[in-house]
C-alpha cells in the first residue's frame, strides 16, 4: 500500500478459481475518506493451448481384455526394463495388439512446477485432465514441467515486477523471465533461415496464457486413427477454454510440439484432414518425415545393439518382428519411394545372380522390392519367425499384405509433401545413424557336427541356407551417417525443401532424448529447446494480444 496525493493505493495480484477465472480475493473496502483506489493487475486475456505429442512407444497403453490392465507404461525406465527384457516374441505379440490395447491416462505425472503461480489445477485445468499422465514419465515428465514452466515465466515475473514496484512507489524495471535470454541471442548451431527473438516479440508473448497439454497415442494402430484423434481433441480443447474454463479465453487455434512419429500424427491432422486453419504453427522435433532404415533394422534383427532401449523393444528379429508385423503405425515409418531421392538404402553383398551387388530399390518402388518380397531371405517380413505351422505361417502373410495395402503406404502416400504453412524443424546431425544399410557376408564358419542349438550369432547376423547343407552367413551393417541415431539427415531432404518451413535447426541431440531439459536454467544448454521456445514465440506475433 502507498500514498500518494492523499490517496490510498492498493496493488493487487490476480488469483483463479477451480473453474480458471481471474479473481482478487485482496481487495477489501476502506472508508471514503481515504479516497482508496484498488489497482487490479490484470494477467494475460487469450489462451493458445499448446499440445505436445510424443514419439513411437512414447504413451503409455492398456489392455482393454484384462480390466484395463497396464501394458506399457513408462513411470521409471528401471520397471520398463524389468517388465520387458525378459518377454519372449509370442508374449511381447500377445500384449501388443493394436486392437487390443488404449491409450492409458494413470501414467506417473511431474509434480515440480517452475512458474510463480502453478499451472496445476486453477489457472489451467490440473495436469491429469490435460494429459501429462498419458505419455512415458522417464521419457517426457521433467520436460513436460519445465515446458509449461518456460511457457508463462515470463509474464509472471513481469506481473510481480510490477506488483513489488507499486507497493514501493516506484516504476516498474523490466523483469527477466525464462525467455528473456533469448533475446537478440542466435543458437550457435547449424540453422536455416535463422531469425534470432527480439525484445518486441517477447512483449508481444507475453500478452497470453499457453497451458500445455498432452495428446498421448496408440503407437501400435493406423496413424491415421491417431490423428483423426488429435483432430477430435483439438476442437476438445479449444471448446474447454471457449466454454469452461476461463470462459471465452481460447483463441481459434492450438500449436502443435511433436517428438519423432508424432510429428507424421500432426501433419496428417493437419494437411490432410483438414485441420490446418486451427493450428497455428507445429514444431517438428526429429521428424522421421520420409521414414528410416532403422525400421527395417529393427524389424530383421530386433534393436539388441541399442543399448538397455533395445532390449526393451526386443533384442531380436524373433521378439520384434511379431509385433511389429501386425502393428501400421511403427511400419509407417519405413523408408518411403522419396527417401534418399528414391536412390537405393539396402546392399545385399553378392546379391545378383552374377554375384555383383543387390542394391535395392533399384526401381524406386520399397514396397514392390523390399517390404512385399514373400520369398527372398532379405525380404522385410518372415511369416514363420515364430511360427512353423504352414497354414499359420499363411495366415500371417495375407495379414501383413493386408496390412501393407490397406494402411502403411496409402498413409506414407498421403503425407508426402504435405506440410503446415508455419512449420519449424530441429534435427540431430551428430550421432552415427542408419542412412543406408549393408548385409555383408562374413568369414564365421561352423566347426564340423555343430549342433543347432550351439549355434551362437549376434543379433544382427543371419544365417542363409545353401544347397548340399551348406549355409552362408550375413551380417547387417549401418552406413553410420550424420543423424540423430534413429533418423537420418537423409530423412529430411523434402520438408527442408519446402517453402512452408520457417526455420530449421541442425543440433548434436539424440533421438530419444531431444527434449531433454532439467530446469529452466538449463534451457540455456538445450538448442532444441531453445530453438522449440522461440518458434512459439514466432508464430504468435500474427496474433493480437487483446480483443
Amino acid at each position: 500500500m502507498t500514498e500518494e496525493n492523499n490517496q490510498t493505493i492498493t496493488w493487487h495480484k490476480p488469483e483463479w478459481n477451480e473453474q480458471g477465472k481471474c479473481i482478487w480475493r485482496s481487495i477489501q473496502t476502506r472508508p471514503a475518506s481515504e479516497r482508496a483506489i484498488a489497482k487490479l493487475l490484470a494477467p494475460p486475456a487469450k489462451v493458445i493451448p499448446v499440445i505436445f505429442l510424443p514419439g513411437v512407444m512414447g504413451s503409455n497403453l492398456m489392455s482393454t481384455q484384462k480390466s484395463e490392465t497396464s501394458v506399457w507404461r513408462g513411470d521409471s525406465e528401471v520397471s520398463v526394463l524389468f517388465d520387458w527384457a525378459g518377454k519372449s516374441g509370442i508374449q511381447r505379440r500377445q500384449l501388443l495388439d493394436p486392437d487390443l490395447t488404449v491409450v492409458d491416462s494413470a501414467g506417473k505425472i511431474s509434480k515440480e512446477i517452475f512458474s510463480p503461480v502453478s499451472d496445476d489445477g486453477c489457472l489451467f485445468p490440473p495436469r491429469s485432465k490435460r494429459g501429462w499422465g498419458e505419455v512415458l514419465y522417464f521419457s517426457y515428465g521433467k520436460f513436460l514441467s519445465v515446458f509449461q514452466g518456460a511457457l508463462i515465466d515470463d509474464w509472471q515475473k513481469s506481473l510481480d515486477a510490477l506488483y513489488q514496484a507499486g507497493k514501493a512507489g516506484k516504476t516498474a524495471e523490466p523483469a527477466a523471465g525464462a525467455l528473456s535470454q533469448l533475446v537478440e541471442v542466435m543458437l550457435h548451431t547449424e540453422e536455416e533461415n535463422e531469425s534470432p527473438l527480439t525484445a518486441e516479440e517477447l512483449a508481444h508473448f507475453r500478452g497470453f496464457l499457453f497451458p500445455l497439454h498432452v495428446f498421448g497415442y496408440n503407437w501400435l494402430q493406423d496413424n491415421k486413427i491417431s490423428a483423426q484423434r488429435l483432430g477430435e481433441y483439438i476442437d476438445e480443447v479449444l471448446d474447454l477454454y471457449r466454454h469452461q474454463h476461463g470462459h471465452g479465453l481460447a483463441t481459434e487455434k492450438v500449436i502443435l510440439v511433436t517428438h519423432s512419429m508424432g510429428g507424421l500424427v500432426a501433419r496428417y491432422t493437419s494437411q490432410v484432414l483438414g485441420y490446418q486453419d486451427k493450428i497455428l504453427g507445429i514444431v517438428h522435433g526429429v521428424i522421421p518425415d520420409l521414414g528410416s532404415p532403422a525400421a527395417y533394422r529393427r524389424m530383421k534383427v530386433g534393436a539388441g545393439q541399442e543399448g538397455p532401449a533395445g532390449v526393451v523393444m526386443g533384442k531380436s528379429a524373433e521378439e520384434l518382428m511379431p509385433v511389429l508385423a501386425r502393428a501400421p503405425a511403427p511400419l509407417q515409418l519405413l523408408p518411403s519411394a522419396s527417401y534418399y531421392d528414391g536412390r537405393p538404402w539396402l546392399t545385399i553383398k553378392g546379391g545378383e545372380a552374377d554375384g555383383s551387388d543387390l542394391k535395392l530399390p533399384k526401381e524406386g518402388d520399397p514396397f514392390g522390392e523390399i517390404y512385399l518380397n514373400k520369398t527372398l531371405w532379405w525380404r522385410l517380413y518372415e511369416a514363420d519367425v515364430i511360427d512353423k505351422d504352414r497354414i499359420v505361417i499363411e495366415k500371417n502373410w495375407n495379414a501383413y499384405l493386408d496390412l501393407m495395402g490397406k494402411f502403411v503406404q496409402p498413409f506414407i502416400d498421403d503425407i508426402e509433401n504435405a506440410y503446415h504453412p508455419n512449420s519449424y524443424l530441429f534435427y540431430g546431425n551428430s550421432s552415427k545413424t542408419d542412412g543406408n544399410l549393408i548385409w555383408i557376408k562374413t568369414s564365421i564358419t561352423w566347426p564340423k557336427n555343430t549342433h543347432e542349438s550351439d549355434k551362437k550369432l549376434p543379433n544382427n547376423h543371419r544365417e542363409i541356407p545353401l544347397p548340399f547343407n551348406r549355409s552362408t552367413l550375413f551380417k547387417l551393417v549401418s552406413s553410420g551417417s550424420p543423424g540423430d541415431g534413429t533418423v537420418p539427415v537423409e530423412s529430411l531432404r523434402a520438408i527442408r525443401r519446402s517453402a512452408t518451413l520457417k526455420s530449421a535447426l541442425a543440433v548434436n541431440v539424440e533421438h530419444q532424448g531431444a527434449y531433454n531439459v532439467d530446469s529452466l536454467r538449463d534451457i540455456d544448454n538445450r538448442p532444441a529447446v531453445r530453438f522449440t521456445l522461440r518458434a512459439i514465440v514466432k508464430m504468435v506475433q500474427e496474433v493480437p494480444a487483446s480483443w
